[in-house]
């Protein structure tokens, strides 16, 4: 890969793991769709997981004291039903048709929630594992369990802090999953792990960056800081994928 495309990387997964430590969400589906104008899904969703995982260590402490564990648990129980689903979409759709349907799945929640548009029930059991196993089936298939998560998160009762660090333990642990069925598929290889390696000490500072910035001035939704730069994104990406189509 040309050195400018990796300087490029960089500058994507940075902003958007700064994106991850202040608002608890949004890396994944941010650096998806910039990784996704220079690699295929089937390399850009094994790497954008891999950081996603060791950056969020980081943030493992603090959300530990802060997340609802109830509500964790069947979150995560729903999203290991859905990986394997999302494995086998991931194996079986055509790298451009999935590009374009990463960048549509993440605009659409993204406008349901800067539209406030809130689901009933939240609260509910069965809610808790059916979002759980649709963020699962996202996130292995296309790395956008992000945006499935908060949309239950802001129609959920929880507080900001609480959805945050909910939301960093939930992804730790069904992207951790995930990168375990990508390894048993044989979708990460030398240059997965090599990219990784490049793009890993940009993802660390921004991270803590973002969470530094979170600790002093915490914001009173997160939806008004993350969803329009990735909303942006997501239209830039079905833009670009049209276009190249």
């Amino acid at each position: 890969m040309p050195l400018e495309n990796v300087l490029i990387l960089m500058m994507v997964v940075f902003f958007a793991a700064f994106i991850r430590g202040y608002s608890g969400f949004g890396f994944a589906a941010f650096a998806v769709v910039g990784l996704n104008f220079f690699l295929s899904p089937q390399q850009s969703i094994p790497i954008v997981l891999g950081l996603d995982v060791i950056c969020s260590a980081p943030l493992l402490k603090q959300a530990m004291r802060q997340a609802d564990i109830p509500t964790l648990k069947r979150l995560t129980l729903g999203a290991v039903i859905g990986t394997p689903i999302g494995l086998a979409l991931l194996l079986l759709v055509p790298g451009e048709i999935l590009k374009i349907l990463i960048c549509i799945t993440i605009l659409i929640f993204s406008a349901f929630l800067i539209l406030n548009i809130r689901i009933k029930n939240t609260d509910k059991t069965p809610a808790k594992y059916g979002f759980g196993l649709l963020a699962g089936t996202g996130t292995s298939a296309a790395s956008i369990g992000g945006p499935i998560v908060v949309c239950y998160m802001l129609s959920s009762s929880l507080t900001a802090t609480v959805q945050r660090a909910t939301m960093i333990m939930f992804f730790i642990i069904s992207e951790s999953v995930s990168l375990g069925g990508l390894f048993m598929s044989n979708l990460i290889d030398l240059e997965v792990i090599k990219l990784i390696a490049i793009l890993l000490i940009p993802s660390l500072i921004a991270v803590r960056v973002g969470q530094y910035f979170f600790n002093k001035k915490p914001p009173k939704s997160l939806k008004h800081f993350a969803l329009p730069i990735i909303s942006t994104v997501a239209i830039l990406g079905i833009s670009a994928s049209i276009h190249l189509a």
